[in-house]
């Protein structure tokens, strides 16, 4: 099953804006914790100032939304800025939870397993692919203990804060945490048989490349000749504000510079 993954960054959320970058070295699993399926409903309440979360995608059971980029450091293990040491270190995703339950006490109330589990289902295999591919793209094995784990498992090993998911849901279906970690291995190992390269798979890879590195923060050491650069009119950012410093500059962009220089 190839999963349809779209990208919505929370652009307005301080986390994003804080820019603070990891070395991925594992992926954590979350359920919102509400019963809203959509993920769209969760990226409009985020994305703004002041909200003391953030997360790097929500995964629905039609499709999964990016929000950060894979490398930059989520508030997803503890809240804040300062958080748990699990920010620093893991990936994060929310499960969007089907509608028609509540929670009392920390536990789900009026939830119905088999009317909820086609949902489940095509929800669960949107998370196993999502989690092999980050575990492709960071070379990480979902069998190492404390790679692949949910918030409640970082919680056990005191690297994220008290919240008990995906316990609280996922063993409902008759899910744990270890098949999960086996079915991610599966699919890493069947993603070279699986997943034919066409151009159309390749030039979506190559556009999710270049748009992770146009999302990173410059680094400090550039700072003067981006002063100057913005002052003198050189670089003036794309459409959004954004000037995309670690991104490649195309021949186009290159000359178009050149040609702000020479009129100065």
């Amino acid at each position: 099953m190839e999963f349809n993954l779209k990208r919505h960054f929370l652009t307005e959320n301080d986390c994003y804006k804080a820019g603070r970058t990891i070395t991925p070295q594992g992926v954590m699993v979350h359920s919102t914790g509400v019963a809203q399926p959509d993920p769209e409903v969760f990226i409009r309440r985020w994305n703004k100032p002041d909200v003391d979360k953030c997360v790097h995608a929500f995964v629905g059971r039609e499709q999964v939304i990016q929000t950060l980029p894979w490398t930059t450091r989520g508030w997803h293990a503890g809240t804040g800025p300062a958080g748990r040491s699990a920010n620093n270190t893991h990936i994060s995703f929310e499960c969007c939870e089907p509608p028609g339950h509540t929670y009392q006490g920390g536990e789900m109330a009026g939830y119905n397993v088999e009317a909820n589990r086609p949902y489940f289902n095509d929800l669960y295999e949107n998370a196993v692919q999502l989690t092999a591919m980050l575990c492709r793209e960071f070379g990480l094995d979902p069998l190492e203990p404390g790679v692949v784990i949910c918030h409640a498992e970082g919680h056990s090993l005191g690297i994220a804060s008290g919240h008990s998911d995906v316990l609280q849901w996922w063993p409902k279906h008759g899910v744990t945490m270890e098949q999960f970690r086996q079915d991610v291995a599966r699919a890493m190992e069947g993603g070279d048989e699986e997943d034919t390269m066409t151009q159309e798979r390749f030039d979506q890879l190559m556009d999710n490349y270049l748009t992770r590195l146009g999302q990173l923060p410059p680094s400090g050491w550039s700072a003067p000749a981006r002063a100057w650069a913005e002052e003198q009119g050189i670089t003036t950012g794309d459409g959004d504000g954004a000037f995309r410093y670690r991104a490649f500059p195309t021949r186009e962009e290159t000359v178009q510079m050149l040609y702000q220089l020479s009129q100065k």
